[in-house]
């Protein structure tokens, strides 16, 4: 009989079916990666944006006023609070852990004009001007000094009577504590006030595995010798 035969598949054509699907996948994934991407710089930014309004708020930020970053790292915190006091006011930034060109480059891109930044701040003392800060910042770096009594008595040297500071660290049994990154609560605590400030608000969880105190100047501490 003269029936027709199966037809058989072509190596070439299989090839090009199969370099299609392996092109196919490879889209979706690649797609799923810049998905993935954006979706964590969103949560990021957004953490970072939601931790700056907390800061703001708990440091009491408004135009006007002087503030103080301390180990600035990259700036990004102190160009944020640089926009919140605006040209009337003042960030004092010191640098710290990151190189100094990291924090004069994100000031500047940050399109603010006034922020100092102090690049040599030898020993544990910060540098900041004598009475010139309504607010300090000490972001995830007090427990990288080795001499805090002294780090302490600057800062009372440079907040204004009534001035407030921030102290935000990762408490023992963090995975940050664990690896050498942090500081127990009750240790900060004891330690500034044990240095004359007083401990106005305590945040056990403030960011991620972070906690935040809040102090406060003493009036008349400048007065009293502190």
């Amino acid at each position: 009989m003269g029936g027709r035969g199966q037809e058989t598949a072509s190596p070439t054509g299989a090839l090009r079916t199969g370099g299609l699907v392996v092109a196919v996948v490879g889209v979706i994934f690649a797609t799923g990666l810049f998905a993935g991407w954006r979706l964590e710089r969103f949560d990021a930014d957004r953490g970072f944006r939601t931790e700056a309004d907390r800061i703001a708020g708990v440091l009491r930020l408004e135009p006007g006023i002087n503030v103080g970053d301390i180990r600035a790292g990259t700036g990004r915190w102190t160009v944020a609070m640089a926009r919140r006091v605006g040209p009337a006011g003042q960030v004092y930034a010191t640098v710290g852990p990151n190189p100094a060109h990291e924090l004069l480059r994100t000031v500047a891109e940050g399109g603010v004009d006034n922020v100092s930044v102090i690049t040599r701040t030898p020993g544990a003392s910060p540098r900041l001007p004598l009475g010139c800060c309504e607010a300090i910042l000490v972001r995830a770096v007090y427990h990288d000094f080795q001499d805090r009594r002294t780090l302490l008595a600057s800062l009372h040297k440079n907040l204004k009577p009534g001035g407030l500071l921030a102290i935000i660290d990762f408490d023992e049994g963090t995975p940050e504590h664990a690896g050498g990154h942090g500081i127990a609560r009750r240790t900060v605590q004891a330690e500034v006030t044990g240095a004359g400030f007083e401990l106005r608000e305590t945040y056990a969880h403030w960011s991620g595995n972070a906690f935040c105190l809040v102090f406060r100047q003493p009036e008349g501490a400048h007065d009293s010798g502190l």
